[in-house]
């Protein structure tokens, strides 16, 4: 993956330099490309450039006050120069359609019209631009630039057979995870703290009764009551809904059969994952926002609901995340059902809890929550144990999605 920044010096370099710097932080130094900075000693500028350009990913063309009036020595403005850097940026950006071009306004600057600029790069006059302000809006209008890019980045869906389910990619990165200690707030549910991960996919919505059936029919697996069945067939009407009543040892038969069937590597997300695909890369509390939407999830409803019936809850694209099923984590949880055990406290990393040959006496994570919980128990935050063989309770039976590695 490449980000391409295009700019005048002379226009915007400070608000770039801060730009260029959160786009380190959300991704990866290797992955941010800006002019000179970012070309080897003793390459050919002219090369680099052309290569830099035509194989981004997406390409942010920042516009600052002066960017479309800057002249050259005679008078003439660059932009129509047609041997002109930026301009060349530009053009060649428009002409791969497979790149996403968006316009960057920076220090107020409006869009300029189609006669201060040539014709080759009046197709950037229709692209959707994005302002960012500067300070205090600086941040939020970056996460909203971020959050573009990465539903661009997802949005390239990778080819499934009819059975298999549908995934989300979430780039690698930092995010928030955990909270601050609060009213409702269980300990080890604390501190708020950072964690970096690869990128990867994670299932849009949980597992599906009709995608489960499928396993279920090829490998004659036993349909326990609690999944609430006709038998080892799925009742009419009921396809779209969440599988429950799994315990963590069936999914994880079940993304072993999905492993070999599609010659991906699927799994159960741990729970840092889980989390990073609710929140996203900011610090709500909830999917949506800081603010619980009844509107955006079944809780409260007397039925558990179809993985499609509400709009998407997270940024990234994910579907019943909150309020309807709680859901499998690879993630280790410890002995006791009170409280996680003392390896596994936050802050999280990557040391072993994840490891999903453990001791059958061990809880796992499950992530999510139910219907007929509280709202506070919507948090992206919030965690719990159960033991692996667990099923849920009636009512608040237990789901999962899968995680697919890439």
């Amino acid at each position: 993956m490449k980000i391409f920044i295009s700019y005048r010096r002379a226009d915007s370099k400070y608000v770039v330099d801060r730009i260029r710097d959160r786009l380190i932080a959300a991704y990866d130094q290797d992955v941010v490309f800006r002019d000179v900075e970012s070309i080897p000693l003793g390459q050919n500028f002219s090369d680099v450039l052309d290569e830099a350009t035509s194989t981004c990913n997406v390409m942010l063309v920042v516009i600052g006050p002066q960017w479309a009036g800057i002249t050259d020595a005679q008078g003439n403005k660059r932009l129509f120069d047609p041997g002109d850097y930026t301009r060349l940026e530009i053009e060649t950006g428009l002409a791969h359609k497979e790149i996403l071009v968006i316009p960057v306004l920076v220090m107020n600057a409006l869009m300029p019209g189609s006669t201060d600029i040539p014709e080759s790069m009046r197709d950037l006059l229709f692209r959707n631009a994005i302002s960012v302000r500067n300070d205090p809006d600086f941040s939020p209008d970056m996460l909203r630039l971020v959050q573009g890019i990465n539903r661009f980045l997802g949005a390239a869906p990778i080819t499934v057979q009819y059975f298999e389910p549908e995934t989300i990619h979430i780039p690698a990165g930092p995010f928030w995870m955990g909270s601050d200690l609060g009213a409702g707030i269980p300990s080890y549910e604390t501190p708020l703290h950072q964690v970096t991960l690869p990128e990867y996919r994670i299932g849009k919505y949980p597992v599906t009764n009709a995608q489960y059936e499928e396993f279920v029919r090829e490998t004659r697996r036993s349909v326990a009551p609690e999944m609430g069945w006709d038998g080892q067939k799925v009742p009419s009407g009921s396809e779209k809904l969440p599988v429950i009543g799994v315990t963590w040892y069936d999914a994880m038969a079940y993304c072993q059969w999905l492993s070999k069937k599609t010659n991906r590597k699927y799994s159960l997300p741990n729970e840092a994952q889980w989390e990073k695909a609710c929140r996203g890369e900011n610090k709500s509390v909830y999917p949506w926002g800081d603010v619980f939407d009844p509107m955006r999830c079944n809780q409260g409803k007397p039925a558990i609901a179809a993985v499609d019936a509400y709009l998407e809850q997270s940024d990234y694209g994910c579907f019943d995340l909150v309020g309807n099923v709680r859901q499998w984590t690879c993630t280790l949880w410890g002995e006791k059902r009170i409280a996680p055990d003392q390896r596994y406290l936050y802050p999280w990393k990557d040391d072993g809890r994840n490891d999903i040959n453990a001791s059958r006496q061990l809880r796992r994570v499950v992530r999510g929550s139910t219907l007929k919980d509280d709202v506070n128990l919507l948090r992206c935050s919030a965690r719990t144990g159960q033991g692996p063989d667990d099923m849920g309770l009636p009512g608040a039976r237990h789901s999962f999605r899968v995680v697919m590695s890439v």
